[in-house]
């Protein structure tokens, strides 16, 4: 019962009145797949939440440093270090060897904005807030992704605090990707040949996914679950406006038939060549 379960649960190391699910923990999934899309998946684990031992999680001592943890984790660079280690069981041997780059408010906003999705992460927003992440922007410019974007941003977490949006959560990986090669000590050249060489099916779903003028995923080849089939997506991809009727069982009540609408112009994006564009405004912004 559930008083056994937190009995068992181990105890903080350094606050023994508190357990480890009291916390907001990087959990990831222990199994490592080579050949998948990613290898390494992570998130933050709001308190309250538990796992088996088919996932492996962190808990630290200072939230500041899980937010730079689970920023790295969702970096093409750290997945690759997972990748290179070989291993096919995320356990703490692997763990005990990840870098721990000092991180800065701007990296540390787009990942939680990339996380902080709804208000179980409020306590997380408002703990690791910092004023300077305000005064920060994108480093593309397109109508997809709002200048006030940053600047709109306070302590208090809303609905309207984290990316929503298909494009916009893609640009925040993006300049991820791109300030945690920085802090690693990488090249622009190096993070394109990692991404070209080293993640063929993640490039290959970039190079198939196409974005409507509101930045939603309106096509992504292969997975139905992000926008139009393929034989839909060939038959309306010349019109205005597409409607898309699907039964959405994501919220308390029951199933409901919920329309999307996808409107024109559709477009793809380069991730190579975007990594170049926020390489060159992160180093001009350095400067």
């Amino acid at each position: 019962d559930a008083s056994v379960y937190r009995q068992r649960t181990p105890s903080l190391p350094w606050d023994q009145s508190e357990k480890v699910t009291d916390q907001y923990r990087l959990i990831m999934r222990r199994r490592l797949s080579q050949g998948a899309e990613r290898t390494f998946l992570a998130a933050i684990c709001p308190p309250g939440a538990a796992h088996i031992d088919a996932c492996f999680s962190i808990t630290f001592s200072k939230l500041p440093t899980l937010v730079t943890i689970a920023g790295l984790g969702a970096s093409l660079p750290f997945d690759f270090f997972i990748k290179t280690t070989g291993k096919g069981d995320l356990r703490d041997d692997i763990a005990r060897q990840l870098p721990l780059p000092e991180g800065t408010p701007g990296f540390s906003v787009r990942t939680l904005l990339l996380n902080c999705l709804s208000g179980h992460y409020s306590n997380l927003w408002r703990e690791c807030w910092n004023p300077a992440f305000t005064t920060e922007c994108w480093t593309k410019s397109d109508h997809r992704l709002p200048s006030a974007r940053f600047s709109a941003l306070d302590p208090i977490w809303s609905f309207n605090t984290p990316l929503r949006t298909d494009y916009e959560r893609r640009q925040a990986l993006i300049e991820i990707d791109v300030l945690a090669a920085m802090e690693l000590g990488l090249t622009v050249d190096e993070l394109c040949t990692i991404y070209r060489v080293q993640f063929p099916v993640f490039r290959n779903y970039e190079k198939n996914t196409w974005y409507d003028c509101n930045g939603r995923i309106v096509y992504l080849a292969g997975d139905q679950s992000c926008g139009l089939s393929t034989p839909d997506w060939k038959k309306r991809r010349h019109l205005d406006r597409i409607e898309r009727t699907i039964t959405d069982d994501t919220l308390p009540g029951g199933p409901r038939q919920r329309t999307i609408i996808y409107e024109a112009p559709f477009d793809q994006c380069d991730r190579e060549e975007d990594y170049r564009t926020a390489w060159a405004e992160f180093e001009r912004r350095r400067a």
